[in-house]
């Protein structure tokens, strides 16, 4: 049986690696009709990240106009284990995470030898020198001896582990999107140094990571798997904290987009007061029911634009069934199902607000209030950028996704339909400034853990 186990396990390096390839393959041909328009999203936000973002990073000298920077750093020599365990099969697999669904990352021969730094579910995470640290299942390995670690060997494997818990973490997220260095091409230094570091040339990948030019977060983030490769855990983890906001922020405008494309996909309809979530709205256009309204039926059928009363009882409930949603309903919703994945109250309890109402420290945290545009330092995606018209305290809300390379301003919003686009400079001159519902920051958190 344990050889059947093991034979099991090295078959399905090659499976795993051609099947892989055929899965990319094929989502690429699913997704070809769209691939230029999310490349288009996919590059601006990269854009807003660096201009944004990472504006707070301290800045260093490791490559030109790179706002990361941990220093120059030298391989050195791995520090001495706890306890070391023997590779017992004939040929292993060392994957990325304790399991079989994860990746593999190198294939080792019996007798290979490695210093334990965590154990999971049974399988240990063992660090095998050069560079190499994974997991292995702990049926094929055995223990071959233990020594008295020394206080920086337990603070270098504390290191190690934590890192490895936030490579796993931008995995789970981003999968091959932060390194796909194929969007690119014109990046050969950081192309050769992705095909360095696949080969185990960690230090070859490292220098050319440094030296790259083009996009620094992925520069980065190459760095810092190197260093933690070369055991330098420690200048790994420093980078890994540089990186932690930029990360964060691209994993959390990608969950609020996922939350918002259904209304952009329908598409919903304007309507003044709409509050209608998009399985409500589906309805009401498959009953047959009016979609939408300009603002003339508006106030001649249904408002009295003087008191802001119904104007009758009938006129409430025709308006209740027209279809639609307006510009802080659409906010609202996209926030409410944020923050019920989340598993966090979301503070407007009772119905919904007008625009005016996100004004209020009721609901939100005004950022740098009436500063106009570009957006202050503290803005992240997620947040609301409202503009104030003068009447009535009639206003605009729309989410903030970031700023592309030309300073453009992108949100998603309710116009005539629910969509993604950039914020027109025209509208500058009404920028009540920007806000942030209060629990976003535990949402932000929970939904990027």
């Amino acid at each position: 049986m344990g050889n059947a186990r093991r034979a099991h396990e090295t078959l399905n390096l090659i499976f795993t690696n051609d099947s892989g390839r055929l899965a990319i393959f094929r989502l690429k041909s699913k997704i070809n009709l769209r691939l230029e328009l999310r490349m288009r999203r996919k590059n601006l936000m990269f854009g807003f990240l660096l201009m944004v973002g990472l504006s707070s990073a301290p800045c260093g000298v490791y490559a030109q106009n790179n706002p990361f920077e941990v220093g120059t750093v030298t391989p050195t020599a791995s520090v001495a284990a706890v306890e070391k365990y023997a590779i017992n099969g004939s040929w292993v697999n060392v994957r990325s995470g304790p399991g079989t669904g994860n990746g593999v990352l190198k294939t080792l021969p019996r007798g290979t030898t490695g210093t334990k730094i965590a154990e999971k579910n049974g399988w240990l995470q063992l660090d095998f020198g050069n560079g190499l640290t994974g997991w292995v299942r702990a049926d094929l390995v055995s223990k071959s001896g233990s020594a008295t670690a020394t206080a920086p060997a337990q603070s270098m494997n504390k290191l190690a582990a934590a890192n490895a818990k936030q490579f796993a973490r931008w995995e789970k997220h981003l999968g091959g999107d932060l390194l796909d260095f194929s969007r690119f091409p014109w990046y050969w230094k950081l192309n050769r140094a992705n095909k360095a570091f696949k080969n185990g040339e960690y230090a070859d990948a490292y220098k050319l990571a440094r030296e790259a030019s083009g996009n620094p977060l992925e520069a980065a983030y190459m760095q810092a798997m190197c260093l933690d490769k070369m055991g330098q855990h420690d200048s790994a983890a420093k980078l890994l904290a540089q990186l932690e906001k930029p990360l964060e922020d691209i994993v959390f405008t990608k969950k609020l987009d996922e939350l918002a494309q259904p209304y952009v996909d329908e598409p919903i309809v304007f309507k003044f007061g709409g509050f209608d979530d998009i399985k409500t709205y589906q309805k009401k256009k498959a009953a047959g029911n009016d979609l939408g309204l300009n603002s003339g039926e508006y106030y001649d059928k249904y408002v009295d634009i003087n008191t802001w009363k119904w104007r009758s009882k009938e006129a409430y409930d025709r308006f209740q069934k027209i279809g639609g949603i307006d510009c802080s309903g659409l906010v609202q919703m996209v926030q409410k199902d944020a923050f019920a994945k989340a598993g966090v109250k979301y503070p407007i309890t009772s119905g919904r607000t007008s625009t005016s109402g996100l004004w209020s420290e009721k609901y939100t945290t005004s950022i740098n209030p009436g500063v106009k545009p570009p957006p202050p330092p503290d803005i992240r995606p997620g947040d609301m950028i409202l503009l104030d018209y003068g009447h009535n305290r009639y206003g605009h809300s729309m989410i903030y996704r970031g700023t592309d390379s030309q300073g453009n301003i992108l949100v998603t919003q309710m116009g005539d339909t629910a969509e993604m686009t950039i914020l027109p400079p025209h509208k500058y001159e009404f920028y009540k400034g920007a806000y942030r519902m209060n629990g976003m920051d535990q949402v932000r958190k929970a939904l990027t853990a």
